[in-house]
């Protein structure tokens, strides 16, 4: 309460001193003091609840990523994938993402059926080949305290379609997500992502409607390095 009666003392200080013959400058009245001594109140709570101030702009710049990490098989045993992708940013919070990732059947999970009914798979170490294009929407930006450092970061939601090509599945898989970034500079980001693909699988003469997923940590380096 004190801060507002000085403010508005000063306020009708300035009118006091101001050029009676210059009517267009004069405040007039002291609800022009009042209205002014609101205003910026409001403005600073503006700047209180604002947006984080961004480590560097995305819009309009390439992202290439390595990753690696676990795959979790709905028929065989989980095995590691690793995979890589490219990510144009349209603006900061949507960009399209294409990429694909490998790893292979691993069937040990199995081999007791093959002992009774015959052999599955030709080979117990069959390349698996991921291939997926998907819009990419990141609703959060925010930083943390991270080992005494401030960490910027982003969480996003991944949605998309793919093409699964092995020896058991070649046909379409519909690919969903979350992960997050967390930015090292203006050019690097250390990514960590979860993906679950739905697609067909034939194994033993039967079809299964599987969902496979993969859990992945990698590298992200933005182009134009300097923005």
């Amino acid at each position: 309460m004190k801060i507002a009666a000085i403010a508005i003392l000063l306020c009708l200080s300035t009118s006091a001193f101001a050029d009676d013959n210059d009517d267009d400058k004069k405040p007039g009245t002291t609800a022009m003091c009042i209205d002014k001594q609101i205003a910026n109140r409001l403005a600073v709570k503006r700047r209180k609840r604002g947006a984080v101030d961004r480590l560097f702009v995305k819009a309009q710049r390439h992202e290439i990523t390595v990753r690696g990490g676990y795959y979790d098989s709905d028929l065989f045993s989980g095995t590691w994938v690793v995979g890589a992708s490219y990510t144009y940013h349209m603006t900061e919070q949507t960009a399209v993402e294409f990429g694909g990732a490998w790893t292979h059947a691993n069937a040990d999970t199995i081999h007791a059926i093959e002992e009774q009914r015959g052999e599955v798979l030709a080979d117990d170490y069959a390349r698996v080949l991921f291939a997926e294009s998907l819009l990419v929407w990141a609703p959060v930006y925010g930083k943390m305290r991270f080992g005494g450092e401030i960490v910027h970061f982003d969480i996003h939601l991944d949605a998309g379609v793919g093409v699964v090509d092995s020896s058991t599945s070649r046909g379409a898989a519909g690919v969903a997500g979350f992960g997050m970034s967390m930015f090292m500079g203006k050019a690097l980001a250390f990514r960590i992502d979860a993906r679950n693909h739905t697609f067909r699988q034939e194994l033993l003469d039967e079809h299964f409607l599987v969902n496979d997923a993969q859990v992945t940590a990698g590298l992200s380096l933005y182009l134009p390095m300097k923005n």
